[in-house]
């Protein structure tokens, strides 16, 4: 695979988008509603999709973003409404989960499957070459091989083949990978040959769901340089902050009683949400005050002859009035700290001309110094497989470096939160295994769920196994904050987590007083609770000062570390 490139080319023969009528919509989506069983997800769900608009669809989890999705593309079918879709769009979609022919086909097969009748012509003429190097060709095969060429050539197939082949190019697939089998490839390579699958079939709109899944933070940033490029509709649900900042700029969240819309990118959409809810709430309350003094009015009076009139008038007054309804919050009010006790230290670690890795395979070395103070919060990056996650368990000693020295001071308390969750109980239920690692009373631990977004019926109910991945993450980070520590060690604390529960994470680990190395690909939260940044690339450690805004002003600008 050939590194991947900063500025994305866009081949000049690809075609341009199919044309819209000036002013019409690509979709429509017009009072959807849409339930399972007896629980409703979402209804009277309203949207319009004009061509070039990019709008991301945010909302709770288990709100059916993913649902409204495939209700767009055709895949479901809404209880209610309907989605009307432009003769001229061509949509093109990019599952959370992608589905593979077969795991086995080779990289150019895969892009090829997408005209099944296109690749079955390529493939005769491909036979055809083949044989026709091995030696001269019967009169009959020379007949069909020119009926063959002739149909090639009238479907265009020299220029499919050229655009296959310029994309997978662009999409940073050398030539010599193109016979790679899918299970060969990495999380972010395969992300990359889906999105040249679809790219393949020249959409004018493009439907993304969690597209930043899986992917380090140099695919994520190739990704949104890809689609910030092309001259095309985007509609998007991720958990992603930055990555819905740089794509998109409407957002659109999806409620219980349909789509509210803001003309502004996600950061903005947070701040102004806040403001509609408070304006949302004093006219609530203006209104409730109204209606009682009026309904006080139609008890006082209702039997009193010289009144009547007036009681009736009040009352169809009222059925007139449309009610306000607040609507359920989704995320609390936090009230949970990390408590890490009092300054113990000014180092807490040093690493000195490490070496790490397993004994037969050196991920990374460092050639110098660094060094932890107490307070500092360093974020960890790099590409998958570099060795981010061997550097936090060889601070743990569970394993040893391979060279150099780690000194870690014996006041350190360390509290460690693994990709896997491998330390939970699964058979246990969610309250029980919590309250198994901290000694603070049972209302303490029920607070903290509460406060990580945990319904009651979940904390008594629900055991560890029956947990989705998001929640899972949510009970070990609730299992670390009961702890008393100074010092964590944090590998992708934000995996599997929406949107409002990052919110919550973010905060949280911006507050604390302690110590943190933070192993992630999220963004946000490197740019808002790290001082400082690690970066594993080349094969060597090295470090940097200030978030990760910070980490990439010193790339650009060709600064000292």
């Amino acid at each position: 695979m050939e590194k991947i490139k900063t500025k994305i080319k866009i081949s000049k023969n690809l075609k341009n988008p199919v044309a819209v009528g000036a002013g019409e919509p690509l979709v429509i989506v017009k009072d959807v509603a849409k339930g399972f069983g007896k629980e409703e997800l979402f209804s009277g769900a309203r949207l319009r999709v004009m061509p070039r608009e990019r709008i991301a669809i945010v909302g709770a989890n288990g709100m059916g973003k993913t649902t409204l999705l495939r209700i767009i593309i055709g895949q479901e079918d809404p209880d209610d409404g309907a989605c009307e879709i432009n003769k001229a769009a061509r949509i093109g979609y990019l599952p959370q989960e992608t589905h593979w022919e077969s795991l086995q086909n080779s990289v150019i097969d895969e892009i090829q499957s997408s005209d099944p009748g296109m690749r079955e012509m390529t493939a005769r003429k491909n036979d055809y070459e083949k044989k026709e190097a091995e030696g001269p060709l019967s009169e009959g095969q020379i007949a069909d091989y020119c009926k063959l060429l002739e149909s090639f050539k009238a479907a265009n197939g020299y220029r499919w083949q050229g655009l296959i082949e310029r994309l997978l190019s662009d999409f940073g697939f050398a030539k010599e990978s193109w016979h790679r089998k899918i299970a060969s490839l990495s999380g972010g390579e395969r992300t990359k040959l889906a999105l040249a699958k679809v790219v393949l079939a020249n959409p004018n709109l493009i439907i993304l769901d969690e597209p930043t899944n899986h992917l380090d933070i140099e695919t994520c940033e190739w990704l949104e340089n890809f689609l910030v490029h092309r001259n095309i509709a985007i509609v998007c649900v991720s958990h992603d902050r930055y990555f819905l900042d740089k794509v998109c700029d409407k957002t659109c969240e999806l409620a219980r009683t349909g789509i509210e819309k803001y003309q502004c990118r996600y950061s903005d959409y947070v701040v102004e949400r806040q403001i509609r809810r408070a304006a949302l709430e004093k006219s609530y309350k203006i209104q409730q005050k109204y209606l009682k003094e009026q309904q006080a009015y139609i008890d006082r009076f209702r039997y009193k002859a010289t009144k009547a009139a007036g009681v009736q008038s009040r009352i169809k007054q009222l059925e007139k009035i449309e009610k306000i309804e607040l609507p359920k919050e989704e995320a609390k009010d936090i009230k949970i700290k990390l408590d890490a006790g009092i300054r113990l230290c000014r180092s807490v670690l040093k690493l000195d001309g490490i070496a790490i890795g397993p004994k037969d395979k050196p991920l990374f070395s460092l050639d110098d110094k660094l060094e932890v103070e107490w307070g500092d919060k360093v974020g960890i990056i790099g590409n998958n497989g570099m060795g981010k996650s061997t550097l936090l368990k060889t601070v743990l000693e569970k394993m040893p470096p391979l060279k150099g020295k780690i000194t870690l001071d014996d006041r350190a308390q360390i509290g460690y939160y693994a990709q896997a969750h491998e330390e939970m109980d699964h058979s246990k239920i969610l309250l029980d295994e919590v309250a198994s690692k901290t000694d603070e009373s049972e209302e303490r631990v029920r607070s903290v769920l509460g406060a990580l977004l945990f319904e009651p019926f979940e904390v008594e109910k629900k055991k560890i196994g029956d947990l989705s991945g998001g929640e899972r993450a949510r009970a070990a980070l609730a299992e670390l904050i009961l702890r008393k520590v100074n010092f964590l060690l944090l590998d992708e604390p934000t995996n599997h987590l929406d949107l409002p529960s990052k919110e919550v994470i973010t905060k949280v680990f911006k507050e604390y007083k302690g110590t943190i190395l933070l192993v992630s690909h999220d963004r946000y939260i490197l740019n808002e609770v790290c001082n400082r940044i690690w970066e594993v690339k080349d094969g060597k450690l090295t470090g940097y000062l200030g978030n990760y805004d910070d980490y990439r002003y010193h790339l650009s600008h060709s600064l000292p570390h």
